[in-house]
Protein backbone atom coordinates (compact mmCIF):
# COMPACT_ATOMS: atom_id res chain seq x y z
CA UNK A 1 0.00 0.00 0.00
CA UNK A 2 1.37 3.23 -1.27
CA UNK A 3 1.26 5.08 2.31
CA UNK A 4 3.52 2.23 4.41
CA UNK A 5 6.65 3.77 3.08
CA UNK A 6 5.37 7.02 4.61
CA UNK A 7 4.16 5.62 7.74
CA UNK A 8 8.16 3.28 8.02
CA UNK A 9 10.31 6.81 7.21
CA UNK A 10 8.50 8.67 9.79
CA UNK A 11 8.38 5.85 12.52
CA UNK A 12 12.33 5.41 11.32
CA UNK A 13 12.54 8.84 11.87
CA UNK A 14 10.93 8.88 15.53
CA UNK A 15 13.01 5.80 16.44
CA UNK A 16 16.66 7.99 15.30
CA UNK A 17 15.27 10.44 17.29
CA UNK A 18 15.18 8.09 20.54
CA UNK A 19 18.48 6.61 20.13
CA UNK A 20 19.77 9.98 20.97
CA UNK A 21 17.21 10.19 24.47
CA UNK A 22 18.93 10.58 27.48
CA UNK A 23 18.14 7.58 29.88
CA UNK A 24 16.14 9.81 32.16
CA UNK A 25 13.85 10.74 29.65
CA UNK A 26 13.05 7.17 28.15
CA UNK A 27 9.31 7.45 29.76
CA UNK A 28 8.69 10.59 28.35
CA UNK A 29 10.67 9.40 24.33
CA UNK A 30 8.07 6.19 24.82
CA UNK A 31 5.02 8.37 25.20
CA UNK A 32 6.03 10.40 22.47
CA UNK A 33 6.49 7.95 20.45
CA UNK A 34 2.91 6.41 20.96
CA UNK A 35 1.32 9.68 20.19
CA UNK A 36 3.17 9.68 17.26
CA UNK A 37 2.00 6.07 16.17
CA UNK A 38 -1.48 6.80 17.18
CA UNK A 39 -1.29 9.55 15.31
CA UNK A 40 -0.08 8.01 12.07
CA UNK A 41 -2.46 5.07 12.54
CA UNK A 42 -5.19 7.66 12.11
CA UNK A 43 -3.86 9.46 8.80
CA UNK A 44 -3.13 6.14 7.53
CA UNK A 45 -6.69 5.15 7.97
CA UNK A 46 -7.98 8.78 6.29
CA UNK A 47 -5.98 7.27 3.54
CA UNK A 48 -7.58 3.65 3.61
CA UNK A 49 -11.03 5.51 4.08
CA UNK A 50 -10.51 8.07 1.02
CA UNK A 51 -9.52 4.85 -1.14
CA UNK A 52 -12.04 2.71 -0.31
CA UNK A 53 -14.85 5.66 -1.37
CA UNK A 54 -12.75 6.02 -4.73
CA UNK A 55 -11.38 8.64 -4.19
CA UNK A 56 -8.52 9.84 -6.82
CA UNK A 57 -4.78 9.64 -6.98
CA UNK A 58 -4.79 12.99 -7.04
CA UNK A 59 -7.24 14.19 -4.38
CA UNK A 60 -5.40 12.11 -1.70
CA UNK A 61 -2.67 13.14 -2.33
CA UNK A 62 -3.49 16.68 -2.17
CA UNK A 63 -5.23 16.33 1.20
CA UNK A 64 -2.76 13.33 2.42
CA UNK A 65 0.61 16.26 1.75
CA UNK A 66 -1.85 19.04 3.57
CA UNK A 67 -2.88 17.29 6.17
CA UNK A 68 0.72 16.48 7.33
CA UNK A 69 1.86 19.35 6.59
CA UNK A 70 -0.29 21.35 8.78
CA UNK A 71 0.93 18.91 10.93
CA UNK A 72 4.72 19.77 10.77
CA UNK A 73 5.20 15.82 9.76
CA UNK A 74 7.18 17.80 7.33
CA UNK A 75 8.44 14.16 6.08
CA UNK A 76 5.47 12.50 5.72
CA UNK A 77 4.02 15.95 3.71
CA UNK A 78 7.04 15.71 1.41
CA UNK A 79 6.22 11.98 0.40
CA UNK A 80 2.55 12.73 -0.45
CA UNK A 81 3.45 15.87 -2.48
CA UNK A 82 6.56 14.23 -4.16
CA UNK A 83 3.66 11.84 -5.03
CA UNK A 84 1.50 14.12 -6.35
CA UNK A 85 4.22 15.76 -8.59
CA UNK A 86 4.69 12.18 -9.80
CA UNK A 87 1.14 12.59 -11.62
CA UNK A 88 0.92 16.10 -12.42
CA UNK A 89 1.02 17.67 -15.87
CA UNK A 90 5.15 18.02 -17.02
CA UNK A 91 5.82 17.02 -13.01
CA UNK A 92 4.93 20.61 -11.65
CA UNK A 93 2.88 21.27 -8.71
CA UNK A 94 0.81 24.17 -8.28
CA UNK A 95 2.09 27.34 -7.10
CA UNK A 96 0.63 26.76 -3.66
CA UNK A 97 1.71 23.22 -3.40
CA UNK A 98 4.78 24.45 -4.83
CA UNK A 99 5.44 26.94 -2.33
CA UNK A 100 4.19 23.95 0.60
CA UNK A 101 6.78 22.05 -0.97
CA UNK A 102 9.86 24.10 -0.31
CA UNK A 103 9.15 25.30 2.92
CA UNK A 104 8.96 21.72 4.26
CA UNK A 105 12.37 21.11 2.31
CA UNK A 106 13.57 24.17 4.49
CA UNK A 107 12.12 22.60 7.45
CA UNK A 108 14.31 19.80 7.10
CA UNK A 109 17.32 21.43 6.20
CA UNK A 110 17.22 20.72 2.56
CA UNK A 111 17.97 23.06 -0.54
CA UNK A 112 14.88 24.82 -1.30
CA UNK A 113 13.58 27.83 -2.49
CA UNK A 114 12.88 30.44 0.49
CA UNK A 115 10.08 31.13 1.68
CA UNK A 116 8.21 33.18 4.48
CA UNK A 117 8.76 31.70 7.74
CA UNK A 118 5.44 34.18 9.29
CA UNK A 119 3.14 32.71 6.56
CA UNK A 120 -0.19 31.83 7.76
CA UNK A 121 -0.06 28.13 6.13
CA UNK A 122 -3.14 26.96 7.72
CA UNK A 123 -5.36 29.94 6.05
CA UNK A 124 -3.41 29.37 2.75
CA UNK A 125 -4.27 25.14 3.05
CA UNK A 126 -7.74 26.15 3.66
CA UNK A 127 -8.32 28.77 0.75
CA UNK A 128 -7.93 25.61 -1.57
CA UNK A 129 -10.71 24.41 -0.09
CA UNK A 130 -12.99 27.03 0.26
CA UNK A 131 -15.44 28.22 -2.14
CA UNK A 132 -14.07 32.18 -3.40
CA UNK A 133 -16.82 34.61 -4.06
CA UNK A 134 -16.94 34.52 -7.88
CA UNK A 135 -17.35 30.71 -7.37
CA UNK A 136 -19.80 31.07 -4.94
CA UNK A 137 -22.30 33.57 -7.22
CA UNK A 138 -21.51 30.77 -10.05
CA UNK A 139 -23.19 27.89 -7.55
CA UNK A 140 -25.90 30.59 -6.77
CA UNK A 141 -26.38 30.91 -10.28
CA UNK A 142 -25.90 27.11 -11.37
CA UNK A 143 -28.86 26.51 -8.34
CA UNK A 144 -31.72 29.07 -10.02
CA UNK A 145 -30.94 27.51 -13.50
CA UNK A 146 -31.41 23.94 -11.62
CA UNK A 147 -34.11 25.02 -9.13
CA UNK A 148 -37.35 23.71 -11.24
CA UNK A 149 -35.84 20.74 -12.81
CA UNK A 150 -38.20 17.24 -12.13
CA UNK A 151 -37.56 15.18 -8.89
CA UNK A 152 -39.75 12.98 -7.24
CA UNK A 153 -39.25 11.45 -3.59
CA UNK A 154 -41.79 9.81 -1.56
CA UNK A 155 -41.92 10.69 2.16
CA UNK A 156 -43.43 9.98 5.32
CA UNK A 157 -45.82 13.10 4.06
CA UNK A 158 -46.93 12.48 0.51
CA UNK A 159 -45.28 12.53 -2.51
CA UNK A 160 -43.39 15.67 -3.58
CA UNK A 161 -42.01 16.99 -6.59
CA UNK A 162 -40.71 19.95 -8.56
CA UNK A 163 -42.30 20.79 -11.27
CA UNK A 164 -41.17 23.16 -14.37
CA UNK A 165 -42.70 26.49 -12.92
CA UNK A 166 -42.45 26.24 -8.99
CA UNK A 167 -42.05 23.91 -6.16
CA UNK A 168 -45.07 21.62 -5.52
CA UNK A 169 -45.37 22.68 -1.96
CA UNK A 170 -46.40 19.49 -0.23
CA UNK A 171 -47.27 21.14 3.43
CA UNK A 172 -46.91 25.23 4.01
CA UNK A 173 -47.79 27.22 6.79
CA UNK A 174 -48.55 31.03 6.78
CA UNK A 175 -45.47 32.43 9.02
CA UNK A 176 -44.57 35.49 11.40
CA UNK A 177 -42.18 38.34 10.57
CA UNK A 178 -40.26 37.12 13.16
CA UNK A 179 -38.35 34.47 11.00
CA UNK A 180 -36.50 32.41 13.48
CA UNK A 181 -39.58 31.32 15.67
CA UNK A 182 -41.73 30.85 12.48
CA UNK A 183 -42.03 26.93 11.99
CA UNK A 184 -42.81 25.03 14.65
CA UNK A 185 -40.11 22.00 15.14
CA UNK A 186 -42.15 18.58 15.28
CA UNK A 187 -41.75 16.67 18.65
CA UNK A 188 -38.60 14.00 18.83
CA UNK A 189 -38.86 10.48 19.85
CA UNK A 190 -36.32 8.54 21.87
CA UNK A 191 -35.61 5.28 20.06
CA UNK A 192 -38.08 3.08 21.90
CA UNK A 193 -40.62 5.57 21.20
CA UNK A 194 -41.60 6.05 24.92
CA UNK A 195 -40.16 9.66 25.63
CA UNK A 196 -41.07 12.72 23.79
CA UNK A 197 -39.66 16.40 23.36
CA UNK A 198 -40.74 19.80 22.07
CA UNK A 199 -41.04 23.22 22.40
CA UNK A 200 -43.82 25.07 23.66
CA UNK A 201 -44.48 29.19 23.64
CA UNK A 202 -45.67 29.97 27.12
CA UNK A 203 -46.09 33.98 29.04
CA UNK A 204 -43.68 34.55 31.90
CA UNK A 205 -43.36 37.66 33.77
CA UNK A 206 -40.22 39.60 33.86
CA UNK A 207 -38.02 39.13 36.74
CA UNK A 208 -37.89 43.36 36.86
CA UNK A 209 -40.39 45.93 36.40
CA UNK A 210 -43.21 45.44 39.15
CA UNK A 211 -46.24 46.16 36.29
CA UNK A 212 -44.33 44.36 33.15
CA UNK A 213 -46.83 43.13 30.85
CA UNK A 214 -45.79 38.89 30.56
CA UNK A 215 -43.60 38.32 27.91
CA UNK A 216 -43.24 35.13 25.24
CA UNK A 217 -40.31 32.70 25.80
CA UNK A 218 -39.78 29.33 24.23
CA UNK A 219 -39.50 26.44 26.73
CA UNK A 220 -38.76 22.41 26.22
CA UNK A 221 -41.05 19.98 27.74
CA UNK A 222 -40.37 16.31 28.09
CA UNK A 223 -43.03 13.56 28.11
CA UNK A 224 -43.42 10.07 28.79
CA UNK A 225 -45.62 7.01 27.61
CA UNK A 226 -47.55 5.22 29.62
CA UNK A 227 -50.19 2.40 28.56
CA UNK A 228 -50.25 4.02 25.35
CA UNK A 229 -51.00 7.39 26.54
CA UNK A 230 -48.93 10.56 27.17
CA UNK A 231 -48.62 11.38 30.44
CA UNK A 232 -46.22 13.02 33.70
CA UNK A 233 -45.40 16.28 31.10
CA UNK A 234 -42.51 18.17 32.71
CA UNK A 235 -40.83 21.47 31.66
CA UNK A 236 -36.89 20.75 31.79
CA UNK A 237 -34.52 23.62 33.65
CA UNK A 238 -32.41 23.88 30.08
CA UNK A 239 -32.28 27.89 30.86
CA UNK A 240 -33.03 31.05 33.02
CA UNK A 241 -36.72 31.92 32.70
CA UNK A 242 -36.42 35.03 30.65
CA UNK A 243 -35.08 33.49 27.47
CA UNK A 244 -35.68 30.78 25.17
CA UNK A 245 -34.70 26.83 24.53
CA UNK A 246 -36.16 25.75 21.70
CA UNK A 247 -35.92 23.16 18.50
CA UNK A 248 -35.14 19.70 20.74
CA UNK A 249 -32.91 16.84 19.34
CA UNK A 250 -31.90 14.14 20.76
CA UNK A 251 -29.21 11.65 20.10
CA UNK A 252 -29.54 7.95 18.47
CA UNK A 253 -28.75 6.44 21.83
CA UNK A 254 -30.85 9.23 23.79
CA UNK A 255 -27.84 10.43 26.24
CA UNK A 256 -27.44 13.95 25.26
CA UNK A 257 -30.08 16.97 23.84
CA UNK A 258 -29.65 19.87 21.53
CA UNK A 259 -31.43 22.76 21.68
CA UNK A 260 -31.31 26.17 20.75
CA UNK A 261 -31.34 29.10 22.88
CA UNK A 262 -30.91 32.77 23.70
CA UNK A 263 -29.71 32.37 26.92
CA UNK A 264 -26.35 34.56 28.39
CA UNK A 265 -23.48 33.44 27.36
CA UNK A 266 -24.39 32.94 23.87
CA UNK A 267 -22.24 34.21 20.66
CA UNK A 268 -24.85 35.69 18.52
CA UNK A 269 -28.87 35.84 18.80
CA UNK A 270 -29.82 32.21 19.12
CA UNK A 271 -27.03 29.42 19.45
CA UNK A 272 -27.05 25.64 19.93
CA UNK A 273 -26.14 24.23 22.86
CA UNK A 274 -26.14 21.03 24.58
CA UNK A 275 -27.18 18.78 27.51
CA UNK A 276 -26.55 14.97 28.98
CA UNK A 277 -29.78 13.66 29.69
CA UNK A 278 -29.20 11.18 32.72
CA UNK A 279 -31.05 8.13 33.34
CA UNK A 280 -33.73 9.37 35.52
CA UNK A 281 -34.61 11.67 32.69
CA UNK A 282 -32.64 15.09 34.60
CA UNK A 283 -30.66 17.13 32.08
CA UNK A 284 -27.17 18.04 33.03
CA UNK A 285 -25.89 22.11 32.60
CA UNK A 286 -26.65 23.46 29.06
CA UNK A 287 -23.11 23.56 27.15
CA UNK A 288 -22.39 25.91 24.38
CA UNK A 289 -21.03 24.17 21.24
CA UNK A 290 -18.62 27.19 20.48
CA UNK A 291 -17.59 29.43 17.76
CA UNK A 292 -17.14 26.25 15.53
CA UNK A 293 -20.88 25.75 15.42
CA UNK A 294 -22.46 29.59 16.87
CA UNK A 295 -21.75 33.00 15.42
CA UNK A 296 -22.74 36.57 16.29
CA UNK A 297 -25.99 35.97 14.22
CA UNK A 298 -29.06 33.05 14.53
CA UNK A 299 -27.96 28.73 15.01
CA UNK A 300 -31.05 27.27 15.01
CA UNK A 301 -32.98 23.76 13.86
CA UNK A 302 -30.52 21.46 15.06
CA UNK A 303 -31.27 17.55 14.03
CA UNK A 304 -29.01 14.10 14.64
CA UNK A 305 -27.81 12.68 11.86
CA UNK A 306 -26.14 9.38 11.71
CA UNK A 307 -23.48 8.76 14.50
CA UNK A 308 -22.33 12.16 15.74
CA UNK A 309 -23.45 14.24 13.02
CA UNK A 310 -25.56 17.24 13.60
CA UNK A 311 -27.04 19.29 11.22
CA UNK A 312 -28.26 23.03 11.61
CA UNK A 313 -29.15 25.88 10.63
CA UNK A 314 -27.50 29.19 10.55
CA UNK A 315 -27.77 32.64 8.62
CA UNK A 316 -23.87 33.31 10.43
CA UNK A 317 -21.90 31.48 8.50
CA UNK A 318 -20.85 32.23 4.88
CA UNK A 319 -23.45 30.54 2.74
CA UNK A 320 -25.93 31.06 0.37
CA UNK A 321 -28.05 33.24 1.33
CA UNK A 322 -30.29 33.58 4.43
CA UNK A 323 -30.36 30.59 6.84
CA UNK A 324 -28.44 27.56 5.36
CA UNK A 325 -28.16 23.67 6.74
CA UNK A 326 -24.74 22.95 7.81
CA UNK A 327 -23.50 19.56 9.39
CA UNK A 328 -20.63 19.10 11.92
CA UNK A 329 -19.13 16.37 13.86
CA UNK A 330 -19.87 16.62 17.45
CA UNK A 331 -17.86 14.77 19.66
CA UNK A 332 -18.49 13.66 23.69
CA UNK A 333 -15.99 16.60 24.08
CA UNK A 334 -15.05 18.28 21.19
CA UNK A 335 -16.55 19.57 18.26
CA UNK A 336 -15.66 19.70 14.72
CA UNK A 337 -15.63 22.34 11.77
CA UNK A 338 -19.28 23.20 10.34
CA UNK A 339 -19.74 22.54 6.29
CA UNK A 340 -21.97 24.36 4.48
CA UNK A 341 -24.38 21.28 2.82
CA UNK A 342 -24.40 22.31 -0.86
CA UNK A 343 -26.54 24.07 -3.29
CA UNK A 344 -28.84 20.53 -3.64
CA UNK A 345 -29.91 21.62 -0.39
CA UNK A 346 -29.55 25.27 0.34
CA UNK A 347 -30.68 28.53 -1.72
CA UNK A 348 -30.48 32.18 -1.42
CA UNK A 349 -33.89 31.80 0.66
CA UNK A 350 -34.33 30.54 4.19
CA UNK A 351 -33.65 26.72 4.37
CA UNK A 352 -33.79 25.01 7.72
CA UNK A 353 -34.93 21.69 9.02
CA UNK A 354 -33.69 18.86 6.84
CA UNK A 355 -34.55 15.07 6.43
CA UNK A 356 -32.81 12.52 4.27
CA UNK A 357 -35.70 9.76 3.19
CA UNK A 358 -33.54 7.32 1.62
CA UNK A 359 -29.51 7.55 0.11
CA UNK A 360 -29.87 9.91 -2.44
CA UNK A 361 -33.26 11.98 -1.42
CA UNK A 362 -34.85 14.33 1.65
CA UNK A 363 -36.63 17.47 1.81
CA UNK A 364 -36.32 20.51 3.34
CA UNK A 365 -38.15 23.15 4.72
CA UNK A 366 -37.79 26.49 3.16
CA UNK A 367 -39.75 29.75 2.46
CA UNK A 368 -37.57 29.94 -1.66
CA UNK A 369 -41.04 29.91 -3.35
CA UNK A 370 -43.55 32.69 -3.55
CA UNK A 371 -43.65 35.41 -1.52
CA UNK A 372 -40.85 34.44 1.11
CA UNK A 373 -43.79 34.49 3.81
CA UNK A 374 -44.54 30.93 3.76
CA UNK A 375 -42.77 27.43 4.50
CA UNK A 376 -42.84 24.73 2.39
CA UNK A 377 -41.53 21.18 2.15
CA UNK A 378 -39.47 21.14 -0.68
CA UNK A 379 -37.35 17.92 -2.49
CA UNK A 380 -34.07 17.68 -3.11
CA UNK A 381 -31.72 15.68 -4.55
CA UNK A 382 -28.40 14.61 -3.52
CA UNK A 383 -26.62 11.79 -5.80
CA UNK A 384 -23.93 9.83 -4.41
CA UNK A 385 -21.26 11.26 -6.48
CA UNK A 386 -22.16 14.53 -4.24
CA UNK A 387 -22.10 12.80 -0.99
CA UNK A 388 -19.25 11.34 -1.95
CA UNK A 389 -17.51 14.88 -2.70
CA UNK A 390 -19.03 16.41 0.67
CA UNK A 391 -17.59 13.66 2.29
CA UNK A 392 -14.29 14.26 1.33
CA UNK A 393 -14.60 17.35 1.96
CA UNK A 394 -16.17 16.99 5.46
CA UNK A 395 -12.87 14.33 6.63
CA UNK A 396 -10.46 16.53 5.18
CA UNK A 397 -11.40 19.83 6.83
CA UNK A 398 -11.68 17.50 10.31
CA UNK A 399 -7.82 16.28 9.53
CA UNK A 400 -6.79 20.27 8.57
CA UNK A 401 -8.50 20.78 12.58
CA UNK A 402 -4.83 19.85 14.30
CA UNK A 403 -5.80 21.68 17.17
CA UNK A 404 -7.81 18.44 18.22
CA UNK A 405 -11.14 20.22 18.20
CA UNK A 406 -12.55 23.26 20.23
CA UNK A 407 -14.07 22.08 23.53
CA UNK A 408 -17.08 22.98 24.84
CA UNK A 409 -17.64 26.64 26.44
CA UNK A 410 -19.84 26.46 28.89
CA UNK A 411 -23.25 28.60 30.01
CA UNK A 412 -23.96 28.00 33.98
CA UNK A 413 -27.29 29.37 35.54
CA UNK A 414 -28.75 28.93 38.91
CA UNK A 415 -32.73 29.79 39.37
CA UNK A 416 -34.62 28.92 42.70
CA UNK A 417 -37.51 26.88 41.60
Amino acid sequence: MRNTLAYKMVIGCSLLIGCYTLNAQNGMAVSNESARISELEKRQQNYEDLKSLGYTEKEIYQDLGNAHFLSHNYETALFWYEKLMEISPNGQLDSSYQKRYDHALSKLGQEAKKTDADENWTELVKQDYHMTDASLKSNKRQLRRNYFKPLYIDSDYSTASIGNDRPYVVKEQEVKPERELNYESPVVLTRDGNTAYFSKEVLVKPTTGLFSKKQKVHRIFRADKVNGEWKSIKELALCPKDYSALHPAISKDGTRLFFASNMPGTFGEYDIYVSTIKTNGVVGVAKNLGTKVNTPKNEMYPKVMEGNTLVFASEGHQGYGGLDVYMVEVEKRNVGLAMNMGSSINSPSDDFSIQFTNGQMGYVMSNRGGDGRKTELVAFSFPQEGKTQHARDFQLMEALNTAGGTQYSTSVFEEDH
